[in-house]
Protein backbone atom coordinates (compact mmCIF):
# COMPACT_ATOMS: atom_id res chain seq x y z
CA UNK A 1 0.00 0.00 0.00
CA UNK A 2 1.31 3.49 -0.83
CA UNK A 3 2.53 5.83 1.88
CA UNK A 4 -0.34 7.26 3.94
CA UNK A 5 -1.85 10.27 2.26
CA UNK A 6 -4.50 12.82 3.21
CA UNK A 7 -7.01 12.31 6.01
CA UNK A 8 -10.63 12.85 4.98
CA UNK A 9 -13.89 12.97 6.90
CA UNK A 10 -16.58 10.81 5.33
CA UNK A 11 -20.07 11.98 6.26
CA UNK A 12 -22.61 9.13 6.50
CA UNK A 13 -22.55 5.82 4.71
CA UNK A 14 -22.20 3.52 7.72
CA UNK A 15 -24.78 1.01 6.50
CA UNK A 16 -24.27 1.37 2.75
CA UNK A 17 -24.76 -1.59 0.45
CA UNK A 18 -21.51 -3.44 -0.06
CA UNK A 19 -22.30 -4.36 -3.66
CA UNK A 20 -22.39 -0.78 -4.86
CA UNK A 21 -20.04 0.93 -2.43
CA UNK A 22 -17.03 -1.25 -1.64
CA UNK A 23 -15.15 -0.42 -4.82
CA UNK A 24 -15.16 3.28 -3.81
CA UNK A 25 -13.58 2.46 -0.46
CA UNK A 26 -11.07 0.19 -2.19
CA UNK A 27 -9.99 2.92 -4.60
CA UNK A 28 -9.28 5.35 -1.74
CA UNK A 29 -7.50 2.68 0.29
CA UNK A 30 -5.24 1.77 -2.62
CA UNK A 31 -4.46 5.47 -3.16
CA UNK A 32 -3.31 5.76 0.46
CA UNK A 33 -6.15 8.08 1.45
CA UNK A 34 -7.15 7.69 5.09
CA UNK A 35 -10.86 7.83 5.87
CA UNK A 36 -12.53 8.53 9.21
CA UNK A 37 -16.32 8.09 9.24
CA UNK A 38 -18.77 10.43 10.97
CA UNK A 39 -22.20 8.84 11.19
CA UNK A 40 -25.12 8.03 13.47
CA UNK A 41 -24.60 4.31 12.81
CA UNK A 42 -21.58 2.12 13.32
CA UNK A 43 -19.73 1.16 10.16
CA UNK A 44 -20.63 -2.16 8.61
CA UNK A 45 -18.16 -4.98 9.22
CA UNK A 46 -16.94 -4.93 5.61
CA UNK A 47 -16.14 -1.19 5.85
CA UNK A 48 -13.87 -1.38 8.90
CA UNK A 49 -10.68 -2.43 7.06
CA UNK A 50 -10.99 0.71 4.92
CA UNK A 51 -11.39 3.14 7.84
CA UNK A 52 -8.87 4.62 10.26
CA UNK A 53 -11.59 5.70 12.67
CA UNK A 54 -15.27 6.30 13.35
CA UNK A 55 -17.08 9.01 15.29
CA UNK A 56 -20.68 8.62 16.38
CA UNK A 57 -22.74 11.75 15.57
CA UNK A 58 -26.38 11.18 16.58
CA UNK A 59 -27.90 14.36 15.13
CA UNK A 60 -26.12 14.44 11.75
CA UNK A 61 -26.85 18.15 11.41
CA UNK A 62 -24.41 20.62 9.90
CA UNK A 63 -23.68 22.01 13.37
CA UNK A 64 -23.10 18.67 15.12
CA UNK A 65 -21.05 17.31 12.24
CA UNK A 66 -18.90 20.43 12.06
CA UNK A 67 -18.21 20.22 15.79
CA UNK A 68 -17.33 16.53 15.56
CA UNK A 69 -15.01 16.95 12.57
CA UNK A 70 -13.34 20.03 14.09
CA UNK A 71 -12.72 18.12 17.32
CA UNK A 72 -10.91 15.25 15.61
CA UNK A 73 -7.38 14.92 17.06
CA UNK A 74 -5.77 15.21 13.62
CA UNK A 75 -7.13 17.97 11.38
CA UNK A 76 -8.80 16.56 8.27
CA UNK A 77 -7.69 17.62 4.82
CA UNK A 78 -11.10 17.29 3.22
CA UNK A 79 -14.75 16.29 3.58
CA UNK A 80 -16.45 13.70 1.36
CA UNK A 81 -19.96 12.28 1.23
CA UNK A 82 -21.52 9.50 -0.83
CA UNK A 83 -25.03 9.78 0.66
CA UNK A 84 -27.63 12.04 -0.98
CA UNK A 85 -29.43 12.68 2.31
CA UNK A 86 -26.28 14.00 4.00
CA UNK A 87 -24.70 15.79 1.05
CA UNK A 88 -25.92 19.28 1.91
CA UNK A 89 -24.77 18.88 5.52
CA UNK A 90 -21.37 17.66 4.33
CA UNK A 91 -21.07 20.68 2.03
CA UNK A 92 -21.90 22.93 4.99
CA UNK A 93 -19.19 21.26 7.09
CA UNK A 94 -16.61 21.96 4.39
CA UNK A 95 -17.81 25.58 4.14
CA UNK A 96 -17.58 26.12 7.90
CA UNK A 97 -14.13 24.55 8.16
CA UNK A 98 -12.97 26.53 5.11
CA UNK A 99 -12.16 23.41 3.15
CA UNK A 100 -12.86 22.89 -0.55
CA UNK A 101 -16.42 21.72 -1.05
CA UNK A 102 -19.43 21.60 -3.31
CA UNK A 103 -20.99 24.59 -1.58
CA UNK A 104 -24.03 24.24 0.65
CA UNK A 105 -26.17 26.48 -1.55
CA UNK A 106 -25.32 24.42 -4.63
CA UNK A 107 -25.86 21.12 -2.79
CA UNK A 108 -29.27 22.24 -1.53
CA UNK A 109 -30.31 23.55 -4.95
CA UNK A 110 -29.35 20.29 -6.65
CA UNK A 111 -31.81 18.36 -4.47
CA UNK A 112 -34.69 20.64 -5.43
CA UNK A 113 -35.82 20.03 -9.00
CA UNK A 114 -37.83 23.25 -9.15
CA UNK A 115 -34.92 25.41 -7.98
CA UNK A 116 -32.51 23.64 -10.32
CA UNK A 117 -34.81 24.23 -13.30
CA UNK A 118 -35.20 27.92 -12.45
CA UNK A 119 -31.45 28.51 -12.10
CA UNK A 120 -30.48 26.51 -15.18
CA UNK A 121 -33.13 28.11 -17.37
CA UNK A 122 -32.08 31.58 -16.21
CA UNK A 123 -28.52 30.74 -17.30
CA UNK A 124 -29.71 30.23 -20.87
CA UNK A 125 -29.78 26.41 -21.02
CA UNK A 126 -32.80 24.55 -22.32
CA UNK A 127 -34.91 22.72 -19.72
CA UNK A 128 -38.18 20.79 -20.13
CA UNK A 129 -41.38 22.79 -19.86
CA UNK A 130 -42.84 22.05 -16.45
CA UNK A 131 -45.03 23.34 -13.64
CA UNK A 132 -44.98 22.80 -9.89
CA UNK A 133 -48.27 21.41 -8.55
CA UNK A 134 -49.20 21.20 -4.88
CA UNK A 135 -52.59 19.57 -5.47
CA UNK A 136 -54.37 17.52 -8.10
CA UNK A 137 -56.17 20.53 -9.53
CA UNK A 138 -52.90 22.29 -10.29
CA UNK A 139 -51.50 19.07 -11.76
CA UNK A 140 -54.52 18.75 -14.06
CA UNK A 141 -54.11 22.34 -15.22
CA UNK A 142 -50.41 21.77 -15.88
CA UNK A 143 -51.03 18.54 -17.82
CA UNK A 144 -53.69 20.23 -19.93
CA UNK A 145 -51.32 23.09 -20.75
CA UNK A 146 -48.35 20.83 -21.49
CA UNK A 147 -50.31 18.09 -23.25
CA UNK A 148 -50.24 14.37 -22.48
CA UNK A 149 -48.16 12.38 -21.82
CA UNK A 150 -46.52 14.12 -18.87
CA UNK A 151 -43.88 12.96 -16.40
CA UNK A 152 -44.46 13.32 -12.65
CA UNK A 153 -41.56 13.76 -10.22
CA UNK A 154 -41.37 14.75 -6.54
CA UNK A 155 -39.99 18.27 -6.17
CA UNK A 156 -37.26 16.98 -3.88
CA UNK A 157 -35.23 14.06 -5.17
CA UNK A 158 -36.30 10.87 -3.42
CA UNK A 159 -34.09 7.80 -3.39
CA UNK A 160 -35.86 4.74 -4.73
CA UNK A 161 -38.88 6.60 -6.15
CA UNK A 162 -38.81 6.75 -9.96
CA UNK A 163 -40.52 9.29 -12.14
CA UNK A 164 -43.99 8.28 -13.32
CA UNK A 165 -45.44 8.63 -16.78
CA UNK A 166 -49.06 9.80 -17.02
CA UNK A 167 -50.40 9.12 -20.49
CA UNK A 168 -53.93 10.28 -19.74
CA UNK A 169 -56.08 11.85 -17.04
CA UNK A 170 -56.72 8.58 -15.22
CA UNK A 171 -53.04 7.85 -14.84
CA UNK A 172 -52.44 11.45 -13.83
CA UNK A 173 -54.80 10.96 -10.87
CA UNK A 174 -53.15 7.76 -9.63
CA UNK A 175 -49.64 8.93 -10.46
CA UNK A 176 -50.09 12.26 -8.73
CA UNK A 177 -51.34 10.60 -5.54
CA UNK A 178 -48.29 8.32 -5.35
CA UNK A 179 -45.83 11.05 -6.29
CA UNK A 180 -47.36 13.57 -3.88
CA UNK A 181 -47.01 11.00 -1.09
CA UNK A 182 -43.33 10.58 -1.87
CA UNK A 183 -42.94 14.36 -2.09
CA UNK A 184 -44.46 14.84 1.38
CA UNK A 185 -42.26 12.13 2.88
CA UNK A 186 -39.13 13.72 1.43
CA UNK A 187 -39.94 17.36 2.27
CA UNK A 188 -37.05 17.78 4.68
CA UNK A 189 -36.08 21.20 3.36
CA UNK A 190 -38.72 23.27 5.10
CA UNK A 191 -41.97 23.58 3.16
CA UNK A 192 -40.60 22.66 -0.27
CA UNK A 193 -43.30 20.20 -1.23
CA UNK A 194 -45.05 19.59 -4.48
CA UNK A 195 -44.90 17.57 -7.66
CA UNK A 196 -43.16 18.63 -10.83
CA UNK A 197 -45.41 18.04 -13.85
CA UNK A 198 -43.09 17.89 -16.84
CA UNK A 199 -43.41 17.53 -20.59
CA UNK A 200 -42.26 14.19 -21.95
CA UNK A 201 -39.27 14.60 -24.23
CA UNK A 202 -37.97 12.15 -26.80
CA UNK A 203 -34.30 11.47 -27.40
CA UNK A 204 -31.36 9.69 -25.81
CA UNK A 205 -31.00 10.36 -22.09
CA UNK A 206 -27.41 10.84 -20.94
CA UNK A 207 -25.55 11.82 -17.82
CA UNK A 208 -22.50 14.05 -18.15
CA UNK A 209 -20.06 13.13 -15.37
CA UNK A 210 -18.12 16.23 -14.39
CA UNK A 211 -15.39 17.22 -11.95
CA UNK A 212 -15.15 20.82 -10.76
CA UNK A 213 -12.26 22.54 -8.98
CA UNK A 214 -12.34 26.21 -8.07
CA UNK A 215 -15.49 26.64 -10.15
CA UNK A 216 -13.82 25.29 -13.32
CA UNK A 217 -15.48 22.16 -14.70
CA UNK A 218 -14.11 19.25 -16.74
CA UNK A 219 -16.33 16.69 -18.50
CA UNK A 220 -14.82 13.27 -17.79
CA UNK A 221 -17.37 10.71 -18.97
CA UNK A 222 -20.73 10.19 -20.67
CA UNK A 223 -23.26 7.70 -19.34
CA UNK A 224 -26.10 6.61 -21.61
CA UNK A 225 -29.26 5.82 -19.65
CA UNK A 226 -31.93 3.38 -20.72
CA UNK A 227 -35.36 4.45 -19.46
CA UNK A 228 -38.57 2.43 -19.28
CA UNK A 229 -41.36 4.68 -20.57
CA UNK A 230 -44.11 2.56 -19.08
CA UNK A 231 -46.02 4.25 -16.22
CA UNK A 232 -43.11 3.57 -13.84
CA UNK A 233 -40.67 5.52 -16.07
CA UNK A 234 -37.81 3.85 -14.22
CA UNK A 235 -34.16 3.68 -15.20
CA UNK A 236 -33.46 0.25 -16.65
CA UNK A 237 -29.72 0.51 -16.97
CA UNK A 238 -26.67 2.57 -17.83
CA UNK A 239 -23.85 2.22 -20.34
CA UNK A 240 -20.40 3.83 -20.52
CA UNK A 241 -18.36 3.73 -23.73
CA UNK A 242 -14.73 4.85 -23.45
CA UNK A 243 -14.91 5.99 -27.08
CA UNK A 244 -18.33 7.64 -26.92
CA UNK A 245 -18.42 10.34 -29.62
CA UNK A 246 -20.60 12.48 -27.34
CA UNK A 247 -17.46 13.25 -25.31
CA UNK A 248 -16.48 15.62 -28.12
CA UNK A 249 -19.91 17.27 -28.41
CA UNK A 250 -19.39 20.93 -27.56
CA UNK A 251 -23.10 21.55 -26.93
CA UNK A 252 -23.07 18.92 -24.17
CA UNK A 253 -19.92 20.39 -22.63
CA UNK A 254 -21.43 23.86 -22.74
CA UNK A 255 -24.72 22.76 -21.15
CA UNK A 256 -22.88 20.96 -18.33
CA UNK A 257 -20.56 23.87 -17.61
CA UNK A 258 -23.29 26.49 -17.66
CA UNK A 259 -25.62 24.40 -15.48
CA UNK A 260 -22.98 23.87 -12.79
CA UNK A 261 -22.04 27.55 -12.81
CA UNK A 262 -25.72 28.43 -12.47
CA UNK A 263 -25.95 26.38 -9.27
CA UNK A 264 -22.69 27.80 -7.95
CA UNK A 265 -20.78 24.51 -7.75
CA UNK A 266 -17.26 25.10 -6.44
CA UNK A 267 -15.42 21.82 -5.88
CA UNK A 268 -16.52 18.22 -6.37
CA UNK A 269 -18.20 15.76 -8.70
CA UNK A 270 -21.55 16.23 -10.45
CA UNK A 271 -23.88 14.34 -12.74
CA UNK A 272 -25.74 16.53 -15.21
CA UNK A 273 -28.69 14.64 -16.71
CA UNK A 274 -29.73 15.68 -20.21
CA UNK A 275 -32.09 14.59 -22.96
CA UNK A 276 -30.62 14.91 -26.45
CA UNK A 277 -33.49 16.42 -28.42
CA UNK A 278 -33.47 17.49 -32.09
CA UNK A 279 -33.07 21.08 -30.84
CA UNK A 280 -30.03 20.19 -28.73
CA UNK A 281 -29.32 19.08 -25.15
CA UNK A 282 -32.10 19.73 -22.64
CA UNK A 283 -30.94 19.73 -19.00
CA UNK A 284 -33.16 17.51 -16.86
CA UNK A 285 -31.37 17.56 -13.50
CA UNK A 286 -28.11 18.16 -11.68
CA UNK A 287 -27.08 15.56 -9.11
CA UNK A 288 -24.34 16.33 -6.63
CA UNK A 289 -21.68 13.69 -6.03
CA UNK A 290 -21.09 10.31 -7.62
CA UNK A 291 -23.42 7.35 -8.10
CA UNK A 292 -21.94 4.08 -6.85
CA UNK A 293 -22.51 1.91 -9.91
CA UNK A 294 -21.97 4.66 -12.46
CA UNK A 295 -18.56 5.30 -10.92
CA UNK A 296 -17.81 1.60 -11.27
CA UNK A 297 -18.88 1.57 -14.93
CA UNK A 298 -16.58 4.49 -15.70
CA UNK A 299 -13.70 2.64 -14.06
CA UNK A 300 -14.41 -0.59 -15.93
CA UNK A 301 -14.74 1.16 -19.29
CA UNK A 302 -11.91 3.68 -19.04
CA UNK A 303 -9.83 2.95 -15.94
CA UNK A 304 -10.58 6.45 -14.61
CA UNK A 305 -10.65 6.52 -10.79
CA UNK A 306 -13.35 9.09 -10.09
CA UNK A 307 -13.59 8.30 -6.37
CA UNK A 308 -9.95 9.24 -5.79
CA UNK A 309 -10.15 12.24 -8.12
CA UNK A 310 -13.20 13.62 -6.28
CA UNK A 311 -11.56 13.04 -2.89
CA UNK A 312 -8.34 14.78 -3.89
CA UNK A 313 -10.36 17.77 -5.12
CA UNK A 314 -11.96 17.87 -1.65
CA UNK A 315 -8.42 18.08 -0.25
CA UNK A 316 -7.54 21.07 -2.42
CA UNK A 317 -5.77 19.28 -5.29
CA UNK A 318 -6.49 20.18 -8.93
CA UNK A 319 -8.53 17.89 -11.15
CA UNK A 320 -6.45 14.83 -11.96
CA UNK A 321 -7.96 12.00 -13.97
CA UNK A 322 -5.47 9.46 -15.29
CA UNK A 323 -5.42 8.89 -19.07
CA UNK A 324 -7.66 6.05 -20.18
CA UNK A 325 -6.08 2.69 -19.46
CA UNK A 326 -9.03 0.76 -20.89
CA UNK A 327 -10.89 1.27 -24.14
CA UNK A 328 -14.06 -0.75 -23.76
CA UNK A 329 -17.73 -0.56 -22.86
CA UNK A 330 -19.35 -1.35 -19.51
CA UNK A 331 -23.07 -1.59 -18.76
CA UNK A 332 -25.41 -2.33 -15.88
CA UNK A 333 -28.94 -3.63 -16.28
CA UNK A 334 -31.47 -3.66 -13.47
CA UNK A 335 -33.41 -6.93 -13.54
CA UNK A 336 -37.16 -6.79 -12.97
CA UNK A 337 -39.71 -9.42 -11.99
CA UNK A 338 -41.90 -10.63 -14.88
CA UNK A 339 -45.15 -10.52 -12.85
CA UNK A 340 -46.49 -9.64 -9.37
CA UNK A 341 -46.65 -12.28 -6.64
CA UNK A 342 -44.14 -14.38 -4.72
CA UNK A 343 -41.01 -15.88 -6.20
CA UNK A 344 -41.25 -19.66 -6.09
CA UNK A 345 -38.18 -20.52 -8.14
CA UNK A 346 -35.04 -18.94 -9.58
CA UNK A 347 -33.12 -20.76 -12.28
CA UNK A 348 -29.83 -19.95 -13.94
CA UNK A 349 -29.29 -21.63 -17.26
CA UNK A 350 -26.41 -24.10 -17.32
CA UNK A 351 -24.34 -21.86 -19.55
CA UNK A 352 -24.87 -18.84 -17.27
CA UNK A 353 -24.14 -20.83 -14.12
CA UNK A 354 -20.83 -21.84 -15.64
CA UNK A 355 -19.97 -18.19 -16.38
CA UNK A 356 -20.72 -16.67 -12.95
CA UNK A 357 -17.47 -16.02 -11.13
CA UNK A 358 -15.37 -17.18 -14.08
CA UNK A 359 -16.09 -15.03 -17.12
CA UNK A 360 -14.11 -11.78 -17.14
CA UNK A 361 -16.91 -10.00 -19.00
CA UNK A 362 -19.48 -10.72 -16.24
CA UNK A 363 -18.30 -8.28 -13.57
CA UNK A 364 -21.17 -9.09 -11.25
CA UNK A 365 -24.59 -10.70 -11.06
CA UNK A 366 -26.51 -9.77 -7.92
CA UNK A 367 -29.91 -11.27 -7.07
CA UNK A 368 -31.83 -9.52 -4.30
CA UNK A 369 -34.66 -12.05 -4.06
CA UNK A 370 -35.02 -15.69 -3.08
CA UNK A 371 -37.91 -18.16 -3.13
CA UNK A 372 -40.66 -16.62 -1.01
CA UNK A 373 -39.78 -12.99 -1.79
CA UNK A 374 -42.68 -10.73 -2.77
CA UNK A 375 -42.30 -8.89 -6.07
CA UNK A 376 -44.49 -6.34 -7.80
CA UNK A 377 -43.41 -4.79 -11.12
CA UNK A 378 -46.61 -2.73 -11.44
CA UNK A 379 -46.37 1.09 -11.39
CA UNK A 380 -47.64 1.13 -7.80
CA UNK A 381 -45.27 -1.59 -6.65
CA UNK A 382 -42.00 -0.96 -4.82
CA UNK A 383 -40.43 -4.39 -5.29
CA UNK A 384 -40.02 -4.56 -9.05
CA UNK A 385 -36.26 -4.95 -9.14
CA UNK A 386 -34.91 -8.37 -8.32
CA UNK A 387 -31.23 -7.72 -8.98
CA UNK A 388 -28.67 -6.35 -11.38
CA UNK A 389 -25.92 -7.43 -13.71
CA UNK A 390 -22.77 -5.60 -14.81
CA UNK A 391 -20.98 -6.64 -17.99
CA UNK A 392 -18.14 -5.39 -20.15
CA UNK A 393 -17.49 -5.71 -23.85
CA UNK A 394 -15.37 -4.48 -26.71
CA UNK A 395 -18.25 -2.39 -28.01
CA UNK A 396 -21.88 -1.54 -27.29
CA UNK A 397 -23.23 -4.32 -29.45
CA UNK A 398 -21.25 -6.94 -27.54
CA UNK A 399 -22.46 -5.51 -24.21
CA UNK A 400 -26.10 -5.64 -25.31
CA UNK A 401 -25.69 -9.20 -26.60
CA UNK A 402 -24.27 -10.28 -23.25
CA UNK A 403 -27.06 -8.56 -21.34
CA UNK A 404 -29.63 -10.27 -23.56
CA UNK A 405 -27.96 -13.62 -22.91
CA UNK A 406 -28.16 -13.04 -19.17
CA UNK A 407 -31.84 -12.11 -19.27
CA UNK A 408 -32.72 -15.14 -21.38
CA UNK A 409 -30.81 -17.50 -19.09
CA UNK A 410 -32.24 -16.21 -15.80
CA UNK A 411 -35.71 -17.70 -15.32
CA UNK A 412 -38.07 -16.63 -12.54
CA UNK A 413 -41.28 -18.40 -11.52
CA UNK A 414 -43.74 -16.15 -9.67
CA UNK A 415 -46.82 -17.48 -7.85
CA UNK A 416 -49.75 -15.08 -8.10
CA UNK A 417 -51.97 -14.11 -5.17
CA UNK A 418 -54.56 -16.70 -6.25
CA UNK A 419 -51.92 -19.43 -6.04
CA UNK A 420 -51.53 -19.89 -9.78
CA UNK A 421 -48.00 -20.29 -11.11
CA UNK A 422 -47.40 -19.42 -14.76
CA UNK A 423 -44.44 -20.96 -16.60
CA UNK A 424 -41.00 -19.69 -15.67
CA UNK A 425 -40.30 -16.42 -17.46
CA UNK A 426 -37.12 -14.59 -18.33
CA UNK A 427 -36.51 -11.42 -16.36
CA UNK A 428 -36.96 -8.06 -18.00
CA UNK A 429 -34.34 -5.35 -18.13
CA UNK A 430 -32.74 -2.70 -20.25
CA UNK A 431 -32.00 -2.86 -23.89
Amino acid sequence: MPEAGPLVAMIGGGQADRTGREHLFRRLHEAGIRVVAFDRSAPAAWQRPYLVGHKWVPGMTAATLTAAVAAHPEPVNGVICWEDRHFAAAAAVADRLRLPGYGRTAATASRDRAVTRTLVEASGCAVPRSALAVDLGEAEEAAQALGYPVVLKPRLKTTGFPARLAEDHGRLITGFAATAGAASASASLGSRRGVLVEQRLDGQEIVAICLTSGGVTQLVSIVRTMVDFTPSAADLGHLVDAADPLLDDQTIRHAANVSLRALGVQDGASQVSMRLTPAGPCVMAVNAGLHDLVTRLVYLATGADLATAETMIACGAPIAVAPQRHHRVAAVTYLSAPAPGKVSRLELGAQLSDQVGRAAWLERLVLDVAPGSAVDPSPDGHTARIGLAVVTGRNRRECHERLDRLRRALKVTVVAADGSAPPAMSVSGSR
